[in-house]
Parts: C-alpha cells; structure tokens; sequence
C-alpha cells in the first residue's frame, strides 16, 4: 500500500487530544529536567485509530540490515496526511508542545515501528543520529512515540527504556557517530577490509558494550501505556526497544512524530557522512528525507522548498500564545 493522505471531511469538527488532557507546571520542569515525559490519556480515540490505521497500512518488513531488529517499519508514514497536519494547528496540541518545548516547532516526519512477539528485539540503545542527522548537532529535536496497544512492564511488555538525560545526555552519541565516517573512509583507503558488521559494531557497540548497557539498565525506566498515552523525548534522550514477551498481543504497533526547532539548519557535513556508510556498505535506511530536505549547508530547512506546500500547516508557533518560559 502507498502513503496516501488521508482525507479530512470539511465541515466535521475533529477532537484531536482527550479533551481533559492538560500540561501542569510540574509536567514542564520534568520535561526540561529529565528530556522526556509520558503525557497520560493525551490522544483521542479518532486519533489513535487514524494512526492505526496509516500505521498499519504502510508498515512492511526491513529489506536490508536497517531495522532488521523489527518485524516491520517504515519511515516518511504520514508527513503530508491531512488529519495529522491538522493536528498541528489543533490550539490544545499545539499549547501543549509549545508549553514543554518552549519554542516554536514544526513536523517533519512520521515513522512506524512493529515488534513481533517473541521474535522481534527492536533497536539497541541509541539516539536519532539518523532521523535528526538533517540539522545540527545542537538544534532542537522531538519525538512523540505512540504505541497502539497497550503496554504492560510486568507482563508482555514491548514498549521502550530511556534514562534522564539528567543521569546521561545521549549528546556525546552524536560527536561519536560523527567521527565514524573519516575513520572507517581512512582506514578503507589504507586497504582495511571493513565489513558492514563492523561498521555497526563500531556505531553500536559504544552504549551496548556489556559494561555501558550494565549502567543504562541500572537507570532506565520502562512505563506502563494505555491506549492514548503518549511518549514525548528530546534528541539527547537515550532509549531502546523492549522486546514484546509472550502473551495475548501478537504484534507491538507503534507510531512517532518527528519536530524540529524553526531554527533549525541544514547539516551538509553530516548528512554526507551519514551518507558515506550506506554507499560503503550497500544498506538504505529507507528514506531520502536527509538528503532531500535541504541542498546547501546553513539553509533553514522550515523555509525549505520540500516543505513550501504544507509549512504553514505543520507549524506550531508561539504568536499569539502564552508559553511557559524556557529554564
């Protein structure tokens, strides 16, 4: 099946969030202290079945190394669907993300994930060096992860661990994953026989070395989900799939939302690194959004002409509003 939008009715009004959903002050401090927050009976049921539904249509099984830990992904699901950028102009999602953030964003891209029970391990600990490998290291970068199912530590499980970015920043992955592209190009030009295996050692092996993982564990925190619960994290937050385990759900379905800051820039230099291992070792992470998004080094990629059809619908801004200020 093709990513096709999804049609918004005109003339229907759309509830987009559980109308009882509300950010406290509290919730804000949490969120800039420790990069992440579970926001609880956040989406409606329209919203959750619309994302079921573009998910589950769109979702297929990895053709390469990229993503094999799972049963099926997709990247780009959902960037132009209609409801969803409706979503991003909905007053009560958008005073939400602007009062977290506090700062005007905009979305860029949706991903969907699925976990088969038993089989499936997901990705190992990690950042999105990939999915934010289009901007600068330090611009500004969300994530909204819905899983659509429920999730149960206790019991089945298969939903994420992350650790406060207050106990460890994830930022030093992002330097790390930088320098892989001229060590492994320098050694490869010196006749070093570099293997796709051990360029994933090298990119994986620094947060799941036995010893690294032992201290990630021992501070990682895996919620429990209902369904319309929600999961908002900044770049810098560590985390990784949690393997679903035997019971009654067969398959973990999840859907994410990628922002970036309005600020944001275009990276010429990391996305060509970036580039560089996926030509070397013939693997494609299935989307051209990297490379697409933006031509020149320092563009602003929210006035990139990819986004000139839909900009003003996938902004959220503070004009107008009031927004918690920034700690």
């Amino acid at each position: 099946m093709n990513n096709k939008p999804s049609q918004v009715m005109p003339g229907v009004e759309l509830m987009m969030l559980n109308d009882q959903f509300a950010v406290t002050e509290e919730d804000v401090s949490f969120f800039r202290t420790h990069g992440f927050l579970v926001l609880r009976s956040f989406f409606s049921d329209e919203t959750i079945r619309h994302m079921q539904e573009i998910a589950s249509g769109n979702v297929e099984a990895p053709k390469n190394n990229y993503g094999s830990g799972f049963s099926k992904l997709k990247y780009d699901v959902g960037n132009d669907d209609p409801f969803l950028l409706e979503m991003m102009q909905d007053a009560h999602f958008a005073d939400t993300m602007l009062k977290l953030t506090g700062q005007d964003l905009f979305f860029t891209q949706g991903l969907g994930f699925e976990l088969e029970k038993q089989k499936s391990s997901g990705f190992p600990w990690h950042v999105g060096t990939q999915s934010f490998g289009f901007q600068r290291r330090n611009d500004p970068g969300y994530t909204i992860w819905t899983p659509l199912c429920e999730i149960d530590p206790e019991k089945q499980r298969g939903g994420m661990a992350y650790v406060s970015k207050d106990v460890l920043s994830g930022e030093f992955v992002y330097q790390h994953i930088n320098m892989l592209p001229s060590f492994i190009k320098s050694r490869m030009e010196q006749g070093e026989n570099f293997a796709f295996e051990h360029f994933s050692e090298l990119k994986n092996g620094l947060l799941n070395s036995p010893e690294m993982d032992a201290l990630l564990e021992h501070f990682a925190i895996e919620d429990r989900f209902q369904i319309g619960d929600a999961f908002i994290f900044d770049k810098f937050v560590m985390h990784r799939s949690v393997r679903l385990e035997d019971g009654p759900i067969p398959s973990r379905l999840a859907y994410a939302l990628r922002f970036s800051g309005t600020n944001a820039r275009y990276d010429k230099t990391r996305v060509d690194a970036l580039t560089f291992p996926r030509r070397a070792f013939n693997y494609n992470v299935g989307s051209s959004f990297n490379d697409d998004v933006a031509s020149s080094d320092g563009d602003s990629i929210h006035e990139s002409p990819y986004f000139k059809a839909t900009r003003d619908r996938r902004t959220i801004s503070r004009s107008g509003k009031e927004v918690a200020s920034v700690s």
